[in-house]
């Protein structure tokens, strides 16, 4: 009888291995309460579970997620790209590139690419690899150390320093101040691992972003962006409200009193708009009172200010609204805006 002939054994395929939301998150550039809500609300992706009841993204559900971040920033609605597939959402995000090119605008509508000087070795990597991809961000030059960035960044023109450092020393502050002084930025962010809490203060005192290490070239491009203040071309804030806001309808005496005086027979609403008075008026007044340490923080608190009159304005409106339901008579409480 003839020897069967032996099997040939098979290579198993190797496991497939997928991302938990945390580091999918991360690698797709959006926080991760914003992934659990647009896969939630708008059914983004729909990763497997693992056995731990884990959901595992797999690659391609990292590269959606970052190609949908960077429609949304362009501006797109999330739910009209939500069920797209990964080829149109592509498709789309080119489009969208060079019509904003064609423009010359960025995400945010400021104009032009934020260029920055970065220091740091794993930063820059992040950045020269990632840029290219980010609408909005431009490295101009790169240094290992803030010493090395005396001499890199002489010439060079840059809105932002971006720093990120292993620790911070009592002569960092110096350093970031000569290094944006070097390159005429308007301020540094500065991302750091270990740090004493006054050397931190005196960097955020002097202007600067300062954040956690390690930082990557999407949160950098949105630190730039959401300092809408400093990238205001003329230094100006914009004006939410009138630059002189009516000067509140009742103090914090008259608010108490109006407090004890209304009912919660229905609801605790009517109290609770006291409550918001009260609390947008100590803000409103905090606000103006506030130390300005440049003019840059001036105009933010003079916004914060205008910010807060019209919203306390509006809520004494709404005030003068539940006083006439419950049948409370206010003081010197004219009547309120047609509906």
């Amino acid at each position: 009888m003839a020897n069967p002939t032996p099997a040939i054994p098979v290579s198993p395929s190797p496991p497939w291995v997928g991302y938990r939301s945390g580091v999918a998150a991360r690698l797709a550039g959006i926080p991760v309460e914003t992934l659990r809500v647009w896969e939630r609300r708008y059914g983004v992706v729909g990763p497997p579970t693992s056995e731990r009841g884990h959901r595992l993204y797999s690659a391609d559900d990292v590269s959606r997620l970052a190609v949908i971040r960077q429609l949304v920033d362009l501006g797109t609605p999330i739910g009209s790209v939500a069920r797209l597939s990964l080829a149109e959402l592509r498709d789309m995000l080119e489009t969208g590139r060079v019509a904003a090119r064609s423009s010359g605008a960025r995400p945010g509508g400021a104009g032009r690419a934020v260029r920055v000087a970065v220091v740091g070795t794993a930063l820059a990597a992040h950045v020269a690899r990632d840029a290219a991809f980010i609408d909005g961000l431009e490295m101009v030059a790169s240094a290992t150390t803030p010493a090395n960035g005396l001499a890199a960044f002489d010439g060079v023109a840059a809105d932002v320093v971006a720093m990120e450092m292993p620790t911070l020393q009592a002569d960092t502050l110096e350093q970031v101040d000569e290094l944006v002084a070097r390159v005429g930025a308007r301020y540094a962010v500065v991302a750091y691992r270990f740090a004493a809490q006054a050397v931190v203060n005196a960097l955020r005192d002097a202007g600067h972003l300062v954040v956690r290490a390690p930082l990557d070239a999407h949160q950098l491009a949105r630190l730039c962006r959401d300092d809408a203040m400093a990238a205001q071309p003329d230094g100006v804030v914009p004006v939410v409200a009138d630059e002189s806001p009516a000067a509140r309808r009742f103090d914090d005496q008259a608010l108490a009193a109006i407090s004890r005086s209304l009912t919660t027979l229905y609801c605790e609403c009517p109290r609770h708009v006291v409550e918001l008075l009260a609390s947008l008026g100590s803000f409103e007044q905090y606000s103006a009172d506030c130390a300005s340490r440049s003019p840059e923080d001036a105009r933010l608190h003079r916004y914060l200010q205008r910010v807060a009159a019209t919203t306390r304005a509006l809520f004494e409106d709404a005030l003068v609204r539940v006083a006439q339901a419950e049948g409370v008579r206010l003081p010197d409480a004219a009547s309120p805006p047609d509906a």
